[in-house]
């Protein structure tokens, strides 16, 4: 399962540690956490969704776990004993809580306690079950927690902000920015902030002829594209992501099941342009209530702190490869874009733009 993610990421150095302070726990460390650690630890049961025969859901202990809860959980907020991690999963889902904001917000407050920022009890490697009860309740300090790290951010001011670890208000997951630069790009622009569900771009990071520590402004965006029109057309058709490995044409194999399943007939290529509609109109959808392009950045850590190898992050560039993403995308960088445009993305879904508060 993604568990296994672990170990590799720390040996590439693309594992977020300490609140993005790190891309390493050590090997010793990642190992505990590995899904050998952790059965041995716990015991495992593997399970899988409703007549699957994958079976991608591994569960220690009872309690399912996924490689962004692992990081989340553990490393993020320099934790590397699996009892602590698995019970503070374990509580996430008896408290509804998310584990990838549960932990990027715990961690950033690990951090600003660490800097005397703030007079709150918390530390690295401290068990987080109890904060993660103050947040689910509300209760002391948790009612602040429960905001995100954004919002923290904001009330504790003293410069916090350029290591509150978010986008757009959402928390970043498991993937280094400053090592993986077409997931920042991704990660920036994605519209919901950072969100690694609806851009695989970390995807292209990890393939071969892609330079993961240099971004390039004539290839990253298109990348980042890619991505984000393959996950789109994978949720439109209610597909598995764990599976797109299994899928050598998304967009052939795509219109044919769509066909075979729904008697929808679209063309490859209008099936391509169906999943890019979908990732403007989120856009579209953003700046019609206010977001303007200048909330597709990451936090100032990023550019500012370079790795101890040296590997950083231009400001400058991500700022010209998100123009150029929008301009790809047909956007453009202003709050509307050409009307032509407008009325080529609304004209399938016999919408008027003009009458959807976008004027």
């Amino acid at each position: 399962g993604t568990v296994a993610n672990l170990e590799t990421f720390d040996r590439l150095r693309i594992l977020p540690a300490r609140n993005f302070q790190r891309v390493s726990i050590g090997r010793a460390k990642a190992r505990r956490l590995s899904p050998e650690g952790l059965r041995a630890e716990a015991g495992h049961v593997r399970e899988g969704c409703a007549g699957c025969t994958i079976g991608c859901d591994h569960r220690f202990g009872g309690t399912r776990l996924e490689y962004e809860s692992l990081f989340a959980l553990g490393p993020l907020c320099g934790i590397d004993e699996p009892a602590q991690v698995l019970a503070a999963a374990a509580a996430c889902d008896r408290l509804g809580v998310d584990t990838i904001s549960a932990g990027g917000t715990l961690a950033f407050a690990m951090e600003c306690a660490e800097r005397g920022l703030v007079p709150w009890p918390i530390a690295f490697g401290d068990d987080l079950v109890p904060w993660l009860e103050k947040i689910a309740a509300r209760e002391g300090i948790g009612d602040l927690l429960a905001e995100g790290s954004r919002r923290v951010a904001a009330r504790v001011g003293q410069g916090s902000e350029r290591f509150a670890c978010q986008v757009k208000g959402l928390e970043l997951p498991g993937y280094e920015p400053r090592t993986m630069q077409t997931m920042a790009l991704g990660l920036a622009v994605a519209a919901r902030g950072a969100d690694h569900n609806r851009s695989g771009a970390y995807q292209a990071d990890l393939q071969p002829g892609v330079d993961r520590f240099a971004a390039a402004l004539a290839t990253t965006p298109a990348r980042v594209i890619e991505t984000e029109d393959h996950a789109a057309l994978l949720d439109a058709l209610i597909l598995c992501k764990f599976l797109r490995g299994a899928i050598a044409d998304p967009w052939v194999e795509g219109a044919e099941l769509l066909a075979m399943t729904a008697g929808i007939a679209l063309s490859p290529d209008e099936l391509r342009e169906a999943a890019a509609r979908i990732v403007a109109l989120r856009h579209l959808y953003n700046r019609r209530e206010g977001w303007t392009i200048a909330e597709d950045t990451l936090p100032a850590r990023f550019f500012d702190e370079p790795l101890e190898d040296g590997a950083a992050l231009s400001r400058e560039l991500l700022a010209a490869m998100v123009a150029a993403y929008h301009e790809a995308r047909g956007l453009g960088v202003e709050r509307l874009p050409p009307r032509e445009r407008l009325d080529a993305l609304f004209a399938p879904l016999d919408l008027d733009p003009w009458a959807e508060g976008l004027e």
